[in-house]
């Protein structure tokens, strides 16, 4: 009975794949044929200059196979005979992640992907159009390779809106500044590094920022906010917002560095290097509840202690983070508030680092539930918490993105007149 049930899941599993590759086919020779006049004119430019129209390229995957690729020789979009490699079957339009540039992968991890064969687009190419750092690539891509081909075409969509929205070809230097806030322009895990590194000569607590689309808004009419901005120790970019005002200034940002992608990077860190955490912020409750459930993902994280933002006394609060011998902080108290805090006291605090990390305990306590991928992958997250939140987010996003895309074209205008 097994055996049989076998073959029938043998059977459906072939059918569903010949299915597949017929509509890739066909899809491919549709493809080809709206793009003729565009592949006639590349011909002609060929045959005007004196060389053979299409020439073969030949790149690697991420598990390190050889993958031949078509490209015009001269002429606009080269990369469109890539078609005709799907029209072939040798690529997919939806696979395995292609590294171009390369012959050779020595910076970058190699593993065998679930996908069937290598493909032109990739979730991956997706995370990287907006930023989001993937803590298991793996994991992705074995959801990209259960996906049915209306799957694949919306990821695809998703990938060229995304590639619209955050175009690249600006400049990718480490130390940029925007709206005359300086901030790092680096990748996840140099930010992480960068929290868990332990100096023998430091003095003063080490403290992080996330700067984001609220922070600019509260720091252009607070005074005090914006000088602690600017006087921090690292501030890292967070949000679809920042992308598009960082964009309009010419910056290509290496990552979306926030809060919530970065913590659990940060835990296996912290458990690899020794590293201890104390929260401090949100509702009663809530911190020590997003330490539970950190503790009991990442065995061996060391929470040293936990307390709510509703304290009187910076002092009884203070001292109790620096008898707990933590090393970094989390401090979630909200913008301003948290900044602000951290400015203030940051010369008493014995942990080598601190981050103001705003709302991020009540996604780990599992009090607000995270916006799903889809809409991370789109830069939607914010259109997530306004419907979790619509009466304490309104003025933040409903208001407040509006007047943010406002200050993008000031800012934008007054580069052009530089």
């Amino acid at each position: 009975m097994a055996a049989q049930t076998n073959k029938h899941k043998i059977a459906f599993t072939g059918k569903t794949s010949a299915t597949r590759n017929v509509i890739r086919f066909t899809f491919a020779i549709v493809l080809m044929v709206a793009l003729l006049p565009l592949y006639i004119l590349n011909t002609l430019f060929s045959m005007l200059v004196l060389k053979a129209p299409i020439k073969r390229e030949n790149w690697i995957d991420v598990g390190g196979d050889v993958v031949e690729l078509y490209s015009w020789q001269v002429g606009p979009f080269k990369s469109s005979a890539n078609i005709i490699n799907v029209a072939m079957g040798q690529v997919h339009f939806v696979g395995t992640p292609i590294i171009r540039g390369t012959t050779s992968i020595p910076n970058v991890k190699r593993f065998k992907s679930p996908c069937e064969k290598a493909g032109l687009y990739d979730c991956l190419q997706l995370h990287r159009a907006t930023g989001l750092v993937a803590s298991d690539e793996l994991t992705l891509l074995e959801a990209q390779a259960k996906h049915n081909c209306l799957q694949d075409a919306m990821m695809v969509l998703k990938l060229v809106v995304c590639k619209a929205l955050y175009k690249k070809g600006g400049s990718t230097q480490g130390n940029s500044q925007m709206f005359g806030i300086p901030f790092a322009n680096t990748k996840m895990h140099d930010a992480i590094n960068w929290v868990c590194q332990s100096e023998q000569t430091q003095t003063n607590c080490r403290v992080g920022y996330f700067l984001n689309v609220n922070s600019i808004n509260l720091a252009a009419s607070n005074k005090a906010l914006h000088s602690t901005l600017c006087a921090s120790d690292k501030n890292f970019v967070d949000g679809s917002g920042m992308r598009i005002a960082a964009q309009h200034s010419g910056i290509d940002l290496a990552d979306n560095v926030n809060g919530t992608d970065m913590l659990p990077l940060l835990c296996q860190q912290a458990v690899q290097t020794e590293q201890s955490l104390f929260l401090l912020g949100a509702k009663e409750g809530v911190a020590e509840k997003a330490g539970e459930a950190l503790q009991e993902k990442y065995a061996g994280l060391d929470i040293r202690g936990t307390h709510h933002g509703y304290f009187n006394s910076d002092d009884d609060i203070i001292e109790q983070i620096n008898q707990s011998g933590a090393t970094i902080l989390l401090v979630a108290l909200g913008s301003p508030r948290q900044e602000l805090w951290l400015a203030k006291n940051k010369h008493r605090l014995n942990c080598q680092c601190a981050l103001a990390v705003g709302g991020l305990f009540d996604f780990f306590s599992g009090a607000i539930p995270r916006a799903p991928l889809w809409m991370r992958e789109m830069g939607l997250e914010w259109v997530w918490r306004l419907m979790q939140e619509p009466k304490s987010k309104f003025n933040r996003y409903v208001i407040g993105n509006p007047v943010f895309l406002f200050r993008v074209f000031i800012l934008k205008q007054s580069i052009r007149g530089l």
